[in-house]
């Protein structure tokens, strides 16, 4: 388990991990779509990047070899702050706490963790731990094969305390007006548990590449959108944004493979963009 300070790797998204007795997670299936998920946020300090990839692809790898029973997701900033997230997804408390255990009964990778922590202390600003369960209700079409994907959008919405069924009415409303005009979209909504302000959600939109992105406003302008919404939806959705949202922020990330820790079931899925790379060997001093 990537860890750090005490804290746990977390989150990947459409990645189910099944617990068996061998107390592995490891994903069913890369397009299915888990009920818990855990997301490890770091803030890296600026000029520190390049340092940072390097030790976390150098952790990936040993924990690879080590055959852990961790798996992750790590994905870096395209647009928004400078940060690197891991993901893991599991399908209950249970089988997220069976993996911790394996993880922290290994000494030899507590040892592992212990000293790619201690090398970042000079290089990240911030480190969180988040927890947050699936919205099947808020989500559209969320089973997404990601080992495909090369970009994921992340929204991050906070509620106003008081406004919650507010705010899932409407979206539920959004998600049948996407059903009733077979719109070509997708996505998956968590609701944070712990780690950030009550009434944070997190919407995440796969990408295969950014051009997806450049066809979103002609799609939701597009007549067979606007007559499933409605002037009555359209008109309830911008009172729900004006009176229900705290803030809304977008942030873009670019799927990073060396910082990643998957199954072969994974990597299978696009061998020649997941396999893992050797990190780069440390350049000798001349003395």
């Amino acid at each position: 388990m990537k860890c750090y300070a005490g804290a746990l790797a977390l989150a990947v998204l459409t990645m189910t991990n099944v617990v068996p007795a061998a107390a592995q997670s490891q994903p069913a299936s890369p397009g299915s779509t888990p009920r818990l998920l855990l997301i490890y946020r770091e803030e890296v300090k600026p000029g520190k990047a390049a340092a940072h990839a390097v030790n976390e692809a150098a952790w990936a790898a040993a924990y690879t070899k080590a055959q852990a029973a961790e798996r992750w997701l790590g994905m870096t900033t395209v647009a928004g702050p400078n940060e690197a997230w891991f993901l893991s997804g599991y399908e209950s408390y249970e089988a997220f706490e069976r993996t911790q255990n394996a993880m922290t009964a290994d000494a030899t990778l507590t040892a592992e963790g212990d000293r790619f922590s201690a090398a970042e202390g000079d290089l990240l600003s911030r480190t969180s731990t988040i927890l947050a369960t699936y919205r099947a209700d808020l989500s559209y079409q969320s089973q997404v094969t990601l080992p495909q994907m090369r970009y994921m959008q992340v929204q991050i919405v906070r509620v106003k305390p008081g406004h919650l069924d507010e705010f899932s009415d409407a979206w539920e409303m959004v998600v049948a007006a996407h059903g009733k005009a077979k719109m070509d979209e997708r996505w998956a909504v968590y609701q944070v548990t712990a780690g950030m302000p009550t009434g944070t959600f997190m919407f995440f939109f796969p990408r295969k590449s950014l051009a997806e992105v450049d066809n979103n406003a002609a799609m939701h302008s597009a007549a067979a959108y606007r007559d499933a919404v409605g002037e009555s939806g359209r008109a309830r959705l911008d009172e729900m944004n004006s009176t229900a949202i705290e803030s809304d922020q977008w942030l873009v990330f670019r799927f990073a493979p060396n910082m990643s820790l998957l199954t072969k079931e994974w990597i299978d899925g696009d061998p020649a963009f997941w396999t893992p790379k050797p990190p780069p060997a440390p350049v000798a001093r001349k003395k």
